[in-house]
């Protein structure tokens, strides 16, 4: 039994057992005051989420698509939180469910609190969106960089700027990037960012400051929604409330990972090291701009600091051209395997660069300076740090590599990743006496989670799943290409004319939207650039990803057009949400195994084989199953839903793990046919 103290200080007796039942119940009080249709796969999903919470027990569960799961722990999560008087971090991985529960599922927890009395004691629940600091504006960096600084930007990083100071003058409600369309230019937002020690308690107030106000608004709420990202980033950095009895952001907080399938990926990507040829070079001229003689130091720089500035840059570049053309030569990722690979020439300018900005920092009597300078200093510390530990290859616990990326291929990453996160998963994570929730439609492989558990470190937990409640006997058609070429054929030709003439067949032949899945980008390229023309005498749209447009607007084209071919990878296979005949077909190009190649892959491969087990069946199938549940999940999105699901790879009916796949899909029964049934006269 829970007790809570009522608006005139007694305490009531609160049972969230029997209150989560009388919600979610046929004809209870959620059916009753929202209208909502009752689901009984919901109401099994919020009794577990009950059961977790009162047992501080960590909980597994996969809700197929349709159930509502964001209500289901959203209605006992809140109830426990104010009750208990302990904050709930709810950790989404994509801005579009952060947006559903913001804009959909809060508002009618909140009118279901209203509506029904004996919930009266939890209608005024706090509730706060916390995203990383770098994405809020700093109101004293602007107004540095619109005067004192105004020298730093020209041209249109100059109306960029201004851009900013507008909205940030009259339109800025939370003080976010996000809020400002188009998006600002990056350089420009660094610049004005929060993500600065001059944006800290002892100089911020909530009343003038965007971050501090979110800051104030989280330590006073109930419900803290973030995202993965952010919450591994800071776990990594040790954040955390002053001290083991407190909450708001982890010691004493419950946490729910919601697409809690994306936690592997993620807390690799925040828990280990992420050095770019950009954001270093970029930070060196923000300190000052040798060739434009501009910059944070122009006014109070001695001839010293100019020359150390000068000199660390051209050591940058001339350390990022090296790993550009002798490290990684022709080849855009290399793991690194031995200690001292790297040149150590960029050291002694970059230490000299810090020395130099700590001796500015304490001679400058400008405060907000004096903490730019100190700021800059830290993170040239920082780097310094980050390099020393690739150069050694200090964690042996560490995979490291080097990798190219960016439009023209000329941004150098050093990146490094836990080989296991397991471990520092459990340390910091499991291992405290607060449960974590973990939901998400695909976390286990043959109705079994012990992969994902063994994969993230989670012990003693417990496990349910619930079916999706749609009807995909009725709804869905799956059709499986029997004679498609082998993709991994080394004469690709043929393979690729395949899915165009396919492709084009199957798109065509429908009046609503296509998505078709690739998992790499010169296929998905190839067939673009072969379907414009033919799709155009259609006179219809044809999209890809990579091709100008962001996700997001390649999403309302969808909507909007109702009856386009979109052609996506990656980001694509997951979290994609058109609802209605907009989506009507789903094809599957491939099945979507991971690059071997990949450096964490590659290492975690190598300690399977000395262990004797199989990287295919351990790592490579497991994934790709996931993967491929995900993708064909982009389909029915509701209950009147319907739709074709389309399988171009024949692997699937000739390869013994074939029928891992075929085991995920939604209903049993699929036809084969062949590219002759598709196209007759072909």
């Amino acid at each position: 039994m829970i007790r809570f103290a009522d608006g005139a200080g007694e305490e009531e007796e609160f049972d969230l057992t029997s209150v989560v039942h009388s919600i979610f119940r046929e004809g209870g009080w959620l059916e009753e005051t929202q209208n909502f249709e009752h689901r009984s796969e919901q109401f099994e999903m919020a009794k577990a989420v009950s059961r977790s919470l009162l047992n501080e027990q960590h909980l597994l569960f996969e809700a197929g698509t349709g159930v509502g799961k964001s209500l289901a722990y959203l209605v006992p999560s809140v109830l426990f939180s104010v009750s208990r008087k302990r904050p709930c971090v709810v950790a989404t991985n994509t801005i579009s469910l952060q947006e559903q529960l913001l804009d959909k599922d809060i508002p009618a927890l909140r009118s279901l609190f209203e509506e029904v009395p004996e919930l009266k004691n939890f209608k005024d629940f706090g509730c706060a969106l916390l995203v990383g600091r770098a994405n809020y504006l700093c109101t004293t960096r602007l107004h540095r960089a619109l005067n004192g600084q105004g020298e730093l930007f020209e041209g249109r990083q100059r109306q960029e700027l201004e851009r900013i100071a507008k909205w940030a003058g009259s339109e800025a409600k939370e003080g976010i990037r996000q809020e400002l369309s188009p998006l600002p230019m990056g350089a420009v937002w660094d610049a004005v960012s929060a993500d600065s020690s001059l944006c800290s308690s002892k100089r911020c107030k909530p009343e003038s400051c965007f971050y501090r106000r979110a800051r104030s608004e989280v330590e006073e709420s109930d419900l803290i929604i973030v995202n993965h990202s952010l919450l591994f980033s800071l776990m990594g950095a040790g954040f955390g409330p002053p001290d083991d009895k407190g909450g708001v952001m982890f010691s004493n907080d419950f946490v729910i990972f919601d697409e809690a399938h994306e936690i592997p990926e993620v807390a690799g990507d925040h828990l280990g090291l992420a050095i770019s040829s950009w954001a270093l070079e970029m930070n060196i001229r923000r300190i000052y701009n040798s060739k434009k003689r501009k910059g944070l130091i122009s006014r109070v720089g001695r001839s010293i600091d100019f020359e150390s500035v000068e000199n660390a840059e051209l050591a940058a570049s001339d350390f990022f051209q090296y790993l550009h053309v002798q490290t990684l030569g022709k080849k855009d990722r290399i793991r690194l395997l031995e200690k001292g690979l790297l040149p150590m020439e960029i050291f002694p300018p970059l230490s000299r660069l810090c020395r130099c900005l700590v001796e500015l920092g304490e001679l400058t009597e400008d405060e907000s300076l004096k903490v730019e300078l100190k700021d800059h200093a830290r993170r040239m510390q920082g780097y310094l740090n980050g390099l020393s530990e690739v150069l050694e290859l200090k964690d042996e616990n560490s995979v490291y590599w080097i990798e190219r990326t960016g439009k023209q291929n000329q941004i150098i990453h050093l990146r490094s990743a836990p080989l296991e996160i397991a471990q520092v998963l459990q340390g910091q994570l499991f291992s405290r006496d607060v449960p974590v929730l973990m939901t998400s439609a695909t976390l286990t492989r043959k109705g079994n989670a012990q992969s994902f558990r063994s994969t993230i470190g989670v012990e003693g937990a417990e496990e349910g799943i619930v079916d999706s409640p749609f009807d995909y006997e009725s709804n869905l058609q799956i059709r499986v290409l029997a004679d498609c070429p082998d993709p991994m054929s080394s004469n690709r030709l043929p393979y690729l004319d395949y899915l165009v003439e396919v492709l084009h067949a199957c798109a065509s032949s429908i009046e609503g939207g296509t998505l078709v899945l690739f998992t790499n980008y010169s296929d998905l390229k190839h067939c673009y650039h072969n379907l414009r023309a033919r799709w155009k005498k259609l006179g219809r749209s044809v999209y890809a990803q990579g091709e100008g447009m962001s996700r997001s607007e390649l999403r309302d084209k969808m909507l909007e057009e109702g009856d386009v071919l979109l052609l996506g990878a990656e980001s694509f296979w997951k979290g994609f949400d058109a609802k209605g005949p907009c989506l009507s077909q789903v094809i599957v190009t491939r099945l979507p195994f991971e690059n071997p190649s990949h450096p964490v892959f590659e290492a975690k491969a190598e300690v399977l084989g000395k262990e004797g087990k199989s990287s295919f069946m351990e790592l490579t199938l497991p994934s790709a199953v996931i993967r491929f549940r995900q993708g064909i999940g982009r389909l029915i999105r509701s209950r009147t839903d319907v739709g074709e699901l389309v399988i171009l790879d024949s692997r699937i009916l000739k390869k013994g793990y074939g029928r891992d796949f075929i085991r995920e899909f939604p209903k049993k029964e699929h036809e084969i046919i062949t590219l002759s049934d598709l196209i007759p006269d072909l």
